[in-house]
């Protein structure tokens, strides 16, 4: 599947060729919620700063934050408009049991700024835009009023995707190799994690000054002219290849092994020269043999009733797309975030989603929500 996300398609990667969440509603961006006066080839900025879950700002060790974009594949966009699913009053009549269909996929990348004179040997890069930073009534925000020109660095890629006997997506995560060290099995606060520089890491940063949200912290500072922030993130990467060293419930060893060979797999078809050989697979988790996906399943653990509920990596994250959350044992993996719960709106003049087999996808609950403001604001004519 990596492989073929990233197969040279027109001059760019298969993946930059699908469509994000906000285009299926000609979206401009999401904070503002304002529609796309008119349709545009040139891509539009990333927006999406904020790590989901946390809403952490993780910044760079050159103070910018990272950015993040979300991509949904022909398939996934199909299902959504033949079933007419961007009109709330039909999602609150669907079928809560009907799945998305095989092949759904639904991507998230997150992105570096890079630097001028800054090396981007051994990573993809692409020109974009990436929305500025400002200081507002004390919380720093997107000002989708200015776009900034940037070239970005790809360094994580997530990927969603629903195979044969698999509703719930087999959720599998992929990592520039320079982005963090693992953490070691045995350690302590004090634990020195790296004795080198990493993308994201400072060379004998211990255990306890890593991943480290600033989000709520009153040392978070921007500057806005340079677009730079305090205080620096430093990542380490909590459970390599998403396996706790400790954990009883399947054979750790055997995952971590698999992991691995299918990382060798990958690595044999590429040359050493092709960029794509320097993203690795950290790993990826899906439902056991026997397991079902339901709606409002809460998947907030391993197993139900004594029985093994998810298998794979089950401690999995990504260093650049989920830092703050590698410890929380309500967060530590993909389906913690990626349920089929009911749904409360953002604010209480929007419509609940009830629980769905559909709402296993984030893309999907945010179309739902979107659309009802997006509807309120035709209504006002504040579009």
């Amino acid at each position: 599947m990596f492989l073929w996300l990233t197969q040279e398609v027109e001059g760019k990667p298969r993946f930059l060729s699908f469509q994000s969440p906000y285009t299926l509603l000609n979206l401009d961006n999401r904070t503002s919620m304002l529609p796309r006066l008119e349709k545009s080839g040139s891509p539009r900025a990333l927006d999406e700063y904020l790590q989901a879950g946390t809403e952490g700002i993780m910044i760079d060790q050159n103070g910018r934050a990272l950015y993040y974009s979300q991509y949904l594949n022909d398939t996934f966009v199909s299902f959504i408009q033949d079933q007419k699913l961007l009109d709330p009053d039909v999602v609150r009549q669907f079928d809560p049991h009907t799945p998305f269909p095989v092949e759904t996929l639904e991507l998230k990348a997150s992105w570096k700024v890079v630097m001028p004179g800054e090396s981007t040997a051994g990573f993809f890069t692409m020109p974009s835009s990436v929305y500025k930073l400002v200081n507002k009534d004390g919380v720093i925000v997107v000002d989708d009023t200015q776009p900034i020109d940037a070239t970005l660095a790809l360094v994580g890629f997530h990927i969603g995707g629903v195979v044969k006997d698999h509703p719930e997506m087999i959720w599998a995560t992929f990592e520039h190799k320079d982005n963090a060290p693992d953490v070691p099995a045995t350690f302590d606060a004090n634990t020195l994690i790296s004795d080198r520089d990493w993308t994201f890491y400072q060379a004998n940063t211990p255990y306890s000054g890593c991943n480290i949200n600033p989000a709520k912290s009153v040392e978070l500072k921007l500057d806005e002219a340079t677009q730079t922030l305090t205080p620096i993130t430093q990542v380490c990467r909590r459970y390599a290849f998403g396996n706790d060293p400790n954990q009883t419930t399947q054979s750790v060893p055997t995952n971590i092994a698999d992991v691995k060979r299918l990382n060798s797999s990958v690595l044999s078809q590429l040359s050493g020269e092709d960029v794509w050989s320097n993203y690795f697979q950290v790993g990826a988790i899906w439902f056991a043999p026997g397991a079902t996906l339901e709606p409002n399943m809460a998947l907030a653990t391993d197993t139900e009733g004594g029985k093994q509920l998810l298998t794979g990596s089950l401690k999995l994250s990504n260093a650049a797309v989920e830092t703050f959350t590698q410890s929380q044992s309500t967060m530590n993996n993909c389906f913690r975030c990626h349920n089929t719960l009911h749904r409360f709106p953002p604010n209480t003049s929007l419509d609940p989603l009830p629980g769905l087999n559909l709402n296993i996808s984030h893309a999907f609950v945010n179309l739902y929500f979107w659309s009802q403001e997006l509807a309120q604001q035709k209504k006002a004519g504040t579009n």
